[in-house]
């Protein structure tokens, strides 16, 4: 290989990892230091993007996490209560609702179950009280083809 040719392969390896760098920043923190919210971006300068925030509650007891694609929700999130049990997890695609979601009460049953599309409630969704017990169950395609006469 040439010494150009080297240099051109050393510049493009260069570049490439310039571009996928990483780097997380902690955008703010409570009175005390303590994190409430970081960003993890992709890229640098004006190729920069967030891929991933993260917030805590006060005495660092994670809140939430999840991922961004193109600046919009994209990926698993999931959100906690203070006590650190799952609030609720599901997933996005641009954006929108697109997946399955779980909810839970703060003791850590589940409250509801179902999936989206596009942000539209799809399929079987239950509920459940705060004991475990399956309470109601709806199928949101059968709703959708009442509603529209069908």
């Amino acid at each position: 290989m040439t010494k150009l040719g080297t240099s051109l392969f050393l510049l493009l390896i260069l570049s490439f990892i310039s571009c996928s760098h990483e780097t997380k920043i902690m955008v703010e923190t409570y009175p005390d230091g303590s994190p409430k919210r970081e960003c993890v971006y992709k890229g640098k300068d004006e190729t920069r993007e967030m891929i991933k925030e993260t917030t805590w509650y006060p005495g660092r007891k994670l809140q939430m996490v999840g991922e961004y694609k193109a600046n919009k929700r994209d990926g698993h999130w999931i959100y906690y209560y203070q006590n650190g049990n799952i609030w609720s997890e599901g997933y996005f695609r641009e954006g929108k609702s697109d997946g399955k979601r779980i909810t839970h009460y703060e003791n850590g049953n589940v409250f509801y179950e179902g999936t989206y599309d596009k942000d539209r409630r799809v399929g079987v969704w239950k509920f459940y009280d705060e004991s475990g017990k399956l309470v109601k169950t709806l199928d949101y395609t059968k709703i959708k083809e009442k509603a529209s006469g069908k």
